[in-house]
């Protein structure tokens, strides 16, 4: 199994730093969504396989939630013509 990295907060010669794109407010909500759908599907996932049935509902309510918003912002935009 392989070793997880681990950063220390304030030791910037550990990590390389990289440039960082800007997102607007909407394009980083978005990101944060998909990001949210990605985490929770593999939390879902694992309290399906424990038998945890009520956190494995939880988490599909929380999913389809960040699904819902990583969506709702792509419709805006095609609303306002973008």
């Amino acid at each position: 199994m392989a070793e997880p990295l681990i950063y220390r907060m304030g030791e910037e010669d550990d990590v390389e730093s990289e440039p960082v794109e800007v997102l607007d407010a909407d394009a980083q909500s978005r990101a944060v969504a998909e990001y949210l759908g990605d985490m929770l599907n593999q939390l879902e996932s694992m309290a399906r396989v424990a038998g945890l049935d009520l956190l494995t509902y939880l988490l599909s309510m929380a999913r389809v939630e960040a699904e819902t918003n990583a969506r709702a912002g792509v419709k805006r935009r095609r609303a306002a013509g973008r």
